[in-house]
């Protein structure tokens, strides 16, 4: 299931309050440093908590990111059954 992190927004209730057996959290890039900084700490503790029932991973797109290149990295996660915790960074091809 694809989350969408934005501005103002706390990622522990985020995902706390979403099920499934895969989440993936895009952290938007608007986000300020601080709550970018504390979006990206959460992702590896927040999937020990959910694990072993759900897997949990981010990816941040960078300035001029392609939403192709966003999607496709969405969909390997939801995929990637071995992979939790990871914080995937997509930038301008």
């Amino acid at each position: 299931m694809r989350l969408t992190l934005e501005s103002g927004g706390e990622i522990a209730a985020l995902v706390r309050g979403a099920g499934g057996e895969s989440l993936v959290v895009v952290i938007s890039p608007m986000l300020d440093a601080l709550t970018m900084a504390q979006a990206r700490a959460s992702i590896a503790p927040l999937a020990v908590e959910l694990a072993p029932s759900t897997r949990l991973n981010a990816v941040v797109p960078g300035g001029g990111a392609d939403p192709a290149d966003i999607d496709a990295a969405v969909a390997f996660l939801e995929r990637a059954q071995s992979t939790t915790g990871q914080v995937l960074e997509i930038g301008k091809r």
